[in-house]
């Protein structure tokens, strides 16, 4: 939008008056372009220090690619979601979005921690009955914690007035991201572990 305003101006400016020219005041596009580079700095941050982490415990490359395939498609499931609360992309929901990467994490490494976990414990078992069983111990685990995480954003939604509006894009970020990091968590995770 403001690159659309910038090249209207341009075109106007054929049209003033002998002499007469504008200045930008004052120009947000900069601090927007250096917030959304900082947010894709933190997603590449997340992404090499998630790696690390569950390589470093798990010792296996396979199951460290799982939680990085987790983020992504949890927050572009968040994407959706904001389009359909009619949400923008703006500097609330992208501080939402840099702490909802931390968060969205958390589900797909309890799974695929719990299947190694399995796997060591009982060596017969294959890594498909094994995700079975570890999905049937903590599955209910998995919605507790997104279910607990969710209520403590879903009240801000409610709040009224001017903060409201900032807090309510806020708290709809993050509630959808974590409720969809649950749903990739039960769904996604254990496919990919099989």
């Amino acid at each position: 939008m403001i690159e659309q305003v910038k090249e209207k101006m341009q075109e106007l400016k054929g049209s003033f008056p002998a002499g007469m020219e504008y200045e930008v005041d004052y120009d947000v596009s900069k601090f927007l372009d250096a917030s959304i580079d900082k947010v894709m700095h933190t997603l590449i941050e997340a992404f090499i220090l998630v790696a690390f982490v569950v390589f470093i415990f798990l010792g296996d490359w396979r199951s460290t690619l799982i939680p990085i395939l987790a983020v992504p498609v949890s927050l572009i499931g968040t994407f959706a979601f904001m389009q359909v609360f009619g949400i923008t992309i703006n500097l609330i929901t992208l501080f939402a979005l840099v702490l909802a990467i931390g968060i969205v994490v958390d589900n797909a490494i309890v799974v695929v921690e719990a299947v190694h976990a399995k796997m060591e414990e009982h060596a017969h078992l294959t890594p498909y009955k094994a995700t079975q069983e570890v999905l049937g111990e903590i599955g209910g685990a998995i919605v507790a914690i997104t279910l607990v995480m969710t209520a403590v954003f879903i009240p801000v939604t409610f709040m009224s007035g001017p903060v409201g509006v900032f807090y309510r894009q806020f708290s709809i970020t993050m509630a959808s991201s974590i409720v969809i990091s649950g749903i990739v968590a039960l769904s996604l995770t254990p496919v990919i572990e099989k």
